[in-house]
């Protein structure tokens, strides 16, 4: 009697699928999200260790603004990088969660706030 192995399809999550995707791309695209800004002013400055560093100048006064990102899982962990005020990483239970996900050549940024409400918002990875 012939044993015959079955191999079951694998179910890919999105930190998998981030293979498409690198944590600058995914932070530049959290940054606009987040902060409500063009995602094409974001500039990735470095990658280093899992972390990408992401700045952008605010054009209503010219200041620069730098947040740094990693990834845990489908979630964007990310802090303040400013040289004056280089904050805490946001893993606070009040703080936001923002999560990432990838679907064809659409990146997705999902804000969940504490109170339950939450924003989306939707980015081609090649403009990344």
């Amino acid at each position: 009697m012939k044993k015959l192995l079955l191999i079951a399809p694998l179910v890919f999550s999105s930190s998998v699928l981030a293979a498409e995707v690198n944590v600058g791309q995914i932070c530049k695209a959290a940054s606009a999200a987040m902060f409500g800004r063009d995602h094409k002013i974001m500039k990735l400055d470095k990658t280093e260790s899992g972390i990408a560093y992401v700045h952008y100048i605010r054009k209503d006064d010219g200041t620069r603004w730098a947040i740094k990102c990693k990834l845990i899982g489908d979630q964007v962990m990310w802090a303040s990088d400013n040289p004056d005020s280089t904050g805490r990483w946001r893993n606070d239970p009040a703080d936001s969660i923002v999560r990432y996900s990838v679907s064809g050549n659409k990146l997705t940024i999902m804000e969940v706030y504490s109170d339950g409400s939450s924003t989306s918002n939707s980015y081609p990875i090649k403009q990344l």
